[in-house]
């Protein structure tokens, strides 16, 4: 397979930027597995190919490599379902200018096995959040609908909303998270509302990144809500009361992207967003159930 050149490169990143919902590198999402925290980069850091891999840490380790991409303009989306790790993994073909992806199972402890092929991706599989029915069927966001895909089927409604979905998040008691523009809603396997938040950002932020004054990813554990506000460079967080507060305040160039429970603590996870035509910086902050923080990775 030939290289994605740098040209290529920037407009693929270009037209990411250009949809409903600005996923900015790196494109991928956090999960929490036991007492390990897994999340997409690429590697090398400063790849110009852009070859995507799942990092992963655990308390008293350091974060490493737990699988790699062999192809250039990857991504990873990730799903757990107790002790199972699910793994979309979409590649970019300069050639027939198309995406395709695959679908891979494994656990901690065990390499990444190909439950799907690669097939033609329409869809954007997995950008918006994904979940696992079973080993083959999944349900994912597609802004503004969640759909559902039998392995070698064409996608169908999974159930009608009636807000635009911008992305979706499988959580606790077999319940789904939905994160719209300004609102986030909890519901059912059937899409009835369980739970809702509105008024998510703030209409006078000033200078949010890229003029993007959202909220960029959110996760859900007994009765509180974790925000990732991309507009504010804040990391949020709402209590079962309703009582929001700030629990980590970024500064430029970092720029909040994906957040997770791991039990009482919170992982944040930032890019160094600079424009320069260097690739974004990581940088992983652990919140204890005491608020106590600790960055877990970060480069120079």
């Amino acid at each position: 397979m030939k290289s994605l050149s740098i040209k290529n490169f920037i407009i693929v990143i270009f037209i990411l930027f250009q949809t409903p919902f600005a996923f900015a590198h790196p494109t991928g999402n956090m999960i929490t597995i036991g007492e390990s925290v897994l999340w997409s980069y690429i590697n090398p850091i400063n790849d110009p190919d852009h070859h995507a891999c799942v990092m992963i840490w655990t308390e008293g380790a350091e974060p490493n490599v737990f699988f790699q991409s062999e192809h250039a303009a990857s991504d990873f989306m990730l799903y757990t379902k107790q002790n199972e790790i699910f793994l979309i993994e979409r590649r970019f073909l300069q050639a027939s200018d198309e995406f395709q992806v695959r679908v891979l199972k494994s656990t901690i402890d065990k390499e990444p096995q190909v439950i799907w092929d690669w097939f033609k991706d329409d869809y954007r599989i997995g950008e918006g959040g994904f979940f696992m029915l079973s080993d083959n069927e999944m349900v994912f966001g597609k802004y503004p609908k969640i759909y559902r895909l039998k392995k070698g089927e064409q996608p169908k409604t999974y159930f009608e909303f009636d807000q635009p979905i911008n992305r979706i998040r499988a959580v606790e008691e077999n319940q789904i998270l939905l994160l719209g523009e300004n609102s986030c809603y909890l519901v059912n396997q059937n899409g009835s509302l369980l739970k809702q938040w509105n008024d998510l950002t703030d209409p006078n932020v000033e200078d949010a990144p890229m003029n993007r004054n959202q909220v960029f990813d959110a996760d859900y554990s007994e009765g509180e809500l974790l925000l990732s506000y991309w507009g504010r460079r804040s990391f949020d967080l709402i209590k079962a009361n309703g009582n929001r507060q700030i629990i980590l305040q970024q500064k430029d160039p970092l720029t909040p992207h994906w957040v997770a429970f791991r039990n009482k603590e919170k992982l944040l996870f930032s890019s160094k967003l600079v424009f320069d035509g260097s690739t974004p910086k990581p940088h992983l902050t652990l919140v204890s159930e005491q608020n106590s923080q600790r960055v877990i990775w970060t480069t120079q």
